[in-house]
């Protein structure tokens, strides 16, 4: 026998302003959904939740509840999918775009953006640019088909920037809550579970939606598939100034700039959750070792509360677990070593001694020490500098010109050994000189003999100026 009476409908829009007037069944629905990541609902559970949110209504208002959320209802109007039945349960598979709906009513349930979700987003952007450089998009303004990816593109930067703004004053949320814990922080041994659970849950929230999200929006991001978000929509910005399609890239610089803008917050979240972990990291460490600690002793006095008066006292060997094993190292002896004394190591040693001696002697340029230990090409090559340093120090220069052509043809006429690497050893000594100091030009000059050839900048040479010089 067929059914003589049908439950009113409502239509698509009369039931999703009901379902958000009864909302509290959809938040707890979609929390479930969330709590054991899954897109279905047994229909039992579902309708534990319509009960629960009908008690204390009024009968007419209570009436209204039930016609809404009546299976048959939410299927013709399109916010149940499907109603299936998986190993004897029945379960319900909503519309995701209701399910986002409500989602924007409560921060709480704004979708974490992991990783894979984020990755997940991006992919089609960077097949849009591979498209693009392979020209196998349209490029001409005002086709059909120029149209349809540049609005699938817009649509898809939009979608992700709004669920990363929601999700963002969510982690702010959540990291306003860390910042209290940690400024609030007790040791109190009783609330060490509680500790725990709440180190265990921030951990969690940074590993996968904090620190994923934070990566993502760094505009220096690029990863082994493509570039960040940031680069991605500069590309485009790019490709529509290239073909003149000013609109469109005004548009994608305005989203540039949100998502450059959400890149603060996240980082200031980041910030506040990882101080409260490294925080309860160590309190946690400290309160374990302090419970582990007061069990040892505790367990040494019990041992006292008999009446045998041997075991008056508390044996200090059962406090030997308090003590800390610190295994130190033995050192073996050390590997013998003698100086050599062959011609070739001292004249080493003896060039090195001689060199810096030298140097802490200005001086004294034209006495060699220990020469009778140097080598005969060492000794000949510490008096061609000693000489050149010399004469570069006594070297009237000339201001404002190319000191450098200058110091080459004064030294080729004048100097004896001069050569054309010796220019090099001169400008190092000027650098360091206390009374001049160097312009580089921006033009180029060439100078070469025999053996070699030097292009450089031109450099002219300026009197250097003191603070008093400068205040006058």
């Amino acid at each position: 026998m067929g059914r003589l009476l049908t439950a009113k409908q409502y239509n698509t829009l009369e039931t999703l302003q009901r379902l958000i007037r009864f909302r509290e069944v959809m938040f707890k629905t979609i929390a479930y959904f969330d709590v054991h990541r899954t897109g279905a609902i047994p229909e039992t559970q579902f309708y534990v939740f319509v009960i629960e949110t009908q008690r204390g209504l009024s009968p007419e208002q209570s009436n209204e509840m039930g016609l809404v959320f009546d299976i048959d209802n939410l299927l013709q109007a399109r916010i149940v999918n499907d109603r299936r039945s998986f190993d004897g349960v029945t379960k319900l598979m909503f519309n995701t775009s209701i399910i986002d709906v409500f989602r924007l009513c409560k921060i709480s349930l704004y979708r974490p953006l992991t990783e894979h979700s984020l990755d997940q987003a991006v992919t089609p952007l960077w097949s849009l640019v591979k498209k693009l450089k392979k020209n196998n998009l349209s490029t001409v303004p005002g086709t059909d088909e120029y149209y349809e990816w540049v609005d699938d593109l817009m649509y898809r930067v939009s979608d992700l920037l709004g669920k990363i703004s929601g999700n963002i004053a969510k982690l702010e949320n959540a990291g306003q809550e860390f910042e209290k814990m940690t400024k609030t922080q007790s040791d109190s041994v009783t609330e060490l579970a509680t500790k725990k659970e709440s180190f265990k849950v921030a951990a969690r929230m940074y590993k996968r939606e904090i620190e994923p999200l934070n990566t993502f929006l760094d505009k220096h991001t690029r990863y082994e598939d493509g570039d960040g978000i940031f680069l991605t929509l500069e590309y485009f910005r790019s490709f529509f100034e290239t073909i003149q399609d000013t609109s469109n890239s005004f548009i994608v610089l305005s989203y540039e700039l949100q998502y450059l803008d959400l890149f603060s917050p996240i980082k200031k979240v980041a910030n506040l959750v990882s101080v409260y972990l490294q925080k309860t990291h160590q309190s946690l460490k400290e309160q374990s070792a302090i419970e582990n600690a007061y069990a040892i002793v505790l367990q040494a006095y019990e041992k006292t509360l008999g009446s045998d008066m041997r075991t008056k006292f508390i044996d200090f060997d059962d406090l030997k677990k308090l003590n800390v094993d610190i295994t130190t190292p033995s050192i073996g002896r050390l590997t013998p070593f003698r100086a050599e004394k062959s011609p070739s190591f001292l004249g080493i040693v003896f060039n090195e001694l001689a060199t810096r001696a030298q140097e802490l002697n200005p001086e004294e340029l034209d006495k060699v020490h220990l020469e009778e230990f140097i080598t005969n090409d060492s000794k000949i090559r510490i008096e061609h500098s000693s000489r050149l340093a010399r004469w570069t120090d006594s070297f009237k220069w000339p201001l404002d010109c190319d000191f450098i052509d200058i110091a080459h043809t004064s030294l080729l006429s004048s100097f004896t050994g001069y050569k054309l690497n010796d220019l090099f050893e001169v400008q190092s000594r000027l650098i360091n000189s206390s009374t001049y100091q160097i312009d580089v030009q921006n033009e180029y000059a060439k100078i070469e003999d025999n053996d070699y050839q030097v292009q450089y900048r031109i450099r002219h040479l300026k009197q250097f100026k003191t603070k008093g010089m400068e205040s006058a």
